[in-house]
């Protein structure tokens, strides 16, 4: 569900191209290879360019803070 409402928060935000149902399960892959059960800003930091392709894009949410997908969540 973290991942869910995260992907919509993206999708609502200013970036180019929001990500897709592939990005999303690209996201979700990384995050369970790498054994992850929550999602925190640092989490999303490291793994944010499987859901966002566009280095621009990633840039735009850096701007805004990881916390704006992490409390999304709760």
């Amino acid at each position: 569900m973290q991942v869910a409402n995260a992907v919509s928060r993206l999708r609502d935000s200013d970036v180019q191209k929001p990500p897709g149902i592939a990005e999303a399960i690209d996201w979700l892959a990384a995050l369970e290879l790498l054994g992850v059960e929550r999602l925190d800003a640092a989490t999303v930091e490291k793994t944010l360019g499987s859901v966002l392709k566009y280095s621009e894009d990633q840039e735009v949410i850096r701007a805004g803070g990881f916390e704006q997908l992490v409390h999304a969540n709760e």
